[in-house]
């Protein structure tokens, strides 16, 4: 009768899988929140889907923006698996346009990697090794369909799954995929889409309707976050809106217009404009834009011989009175 040995054999290291209770964990931090609800954390994944053409990428690079602006030397790498070397460089140039950074002078903060000419292993390995290599906070695979052979084959689907998942948890970044949806029913595509939801912190649809891109929580393991929208404006940016194209900013940028007007009562638009520029190293385009931001909200207005004022007691009597200051 044969016999079994049952004797361990000690190939793990046990207590560094055990789960303490008394070892204290901090929340993962939110690299990205919206309204104070956490999209992405650090250490996770997460994955956005939508029909073909539908804007995700256009999204990835709203989102990008959005972190680059709001962390003090955040870092992002964004690999684009399927795109031809012009319309992968659009990537960067737009992030930078939403920045008001020089489109033509590369950023250190963002990296993007173009793998289309690479057979399927060869990406798989460039992803890892680059995300080893540089230690970024934030990463786009933009698609993560590109780095197996068949997203219809359990095994494929596991192992590129589990491998996101262990580069996310080791080097505390987060990791966004992209996957198509079917043409029917909203569902990720194949065994991998199925991995993916299974898997992810949080999965994002992304949906066309008319003029405007609606984003919607699919599944989420945090408090779910509002539907918000965003449009691509005549520059060819994608940009935050409501459902009726109005543009919504996260940041009005109130404190720069309170130290501008701190020393200047009224300002013409192009005086106004210098002085942005000059403060912030920003472009015309974007010192425009934040003009017309503030205006929007509130924060400045002009009287009718058409100079700017902080909107405050003290000197909206006097230009409702239209003294030419």
């Amino acid at each position: 009768m044969a016999e079994f040995n049952f004797a361990p054999k000690n190939e793990f290291d046990f207590d560094k899988y055990l789960i303490n209770l008394s070892e204290k964990i901090e929340v993962p931090a939110p690299l990205i929140s919206l309204n104070g609800k956490p999209l992405f954390s650090r250490g996770d994944i997460s994955c956005v889907g939508g029909k073909a053409k539908s804007c995700k990428t256009f999204l990835n690079c709203l989102l990008a923006a959005y972190f680059l602006e709001h962390t003090e030397n955040g870092n992002i790498i964004i690999f684009d698996t399927e795109q031809s070397k012009f319309y992968s460089q659009k990537i960067p140039k737009r992030i930078h346009k939403i920045l008001g950074w020089d489109e033509n002078e590369n950023c250190d903060n963002l990296k993007v990697f173009r793998l289309r000419e690479m057979d399927t292993a060869e990406r798989e390995k460039f992803v890892k090794e680059a995300i080893i290599h540089y230690k970024p906070d934030l990463v786009f695979v933009d698609g993560i369909r590109d780095l197996i052979l068949d997203f219809n084959a359990p095994e494929q689907s596991s192992r590129i799954v589990n491998l996101i998942m262990k580069l996310s948890s080791v080097y505390n970044c987060h990791i966004c995929t992209v996957l198509h949806e079917n043409k029917e029913g909203g569902n990720l595509r194949g065994h991998l889409g199925s991995e993916i939801v299974n898997k992810c912190e949080t999965v994002i649809g992304v949906e066309r309707k008319g003029d405007v891109l609606e984003v919607k929580q699919k599944y989420c393991r945090n408090i779910p976050f509002d539907d918000f929208y965003f449009r691509i404006n005549d520059e060819g940016l994608p940009e935050f809106c409501d459902q009726s194209l109005n543009i919504i900013t996260s940041n009005t940028h109130e404190d720069l217009f309170v130290e501008i007007f701190a020393e200047n009562a009224f300002l013409e638009y192009t005086v106004l404009r210098k002085i942005i520029m000059d403060k912030t190293k920003k472009s015309e385009s974007t010192a425009e834009k934040y003009i017309k931001t503030a205006k929007a909200t509130g924060i400045i207005n002009k009287n009718k011989v058409d100079k700017y004022y902080l909107v405050s007691n003290e000197y909206e009597e006097q230009a409702e009175n239209h003294l030419p200051y």
